[in-house]
């Protein structure tokens, strides 16, 4: 009976954080409508329910695993300098400002540089990610 009591305070007390945390914090606001006096033409909206925006930080030589995404990824260098490979080509580097995409189903990787700073990426990716091995050092490390 004890036990049960306690339980249910710890419970009771949990919930009621929750919530009060829930309600300090404020819903993301809904996008304004599509307005067509701000648009020549016809343009419609589209669902956003299948894209993920991730923002990353890479300590030097930190990387993903080969993935790939079922609709492509879109990736920003925000900071630093960044490693890429698809799978078959060459590794390439890109600076801060840099954008790549690839396409869907093409298992790739991306990083920071061994350099100082690391990089940070802000990342568009659409649909499912497919998670593969890990990136060998040999593959990082190829020019």
């Amino acid at each position: 009976m004890k036990r049960t009591v306690i339980l249910s305070c710890i419970i009771a007390v949990g919930l009621g954080v929750w919530l009060h945390a829930a309600q300090q914090q404020p819903a993301a606001p809904r996008p304004a409508a599509l307005d067509p006096n701000n648009f020549i033409g016809t343009v419609t909206e589209r669902s956003v329910s299948d894209i993920r925006t991730l923002r990353y930080h890479f300590d030097p030589s930190a990387r993903t695993n080969w993935h790939s995404h079922d609709g492509g990824q879109v990736i920003y260098v925000e900071d630093g300098r960044a490693r890429t490979q698809e799978r078959g080509g060459k590794v390439r580097e890109l600076p801060k400002g840099s954008t790549f995409y690839t396409s869907p189903g093409v298992a790739h990787w991306h990083g920071a540089t061994s350099g100082t700073g690391g990089m940070t990426q802000v990342a568009m990716s659409f649909g499912a990610t497919k998670w593969m091995e890990k990136v060998s050092d040999a593959d990082y490390g190829a020019r």
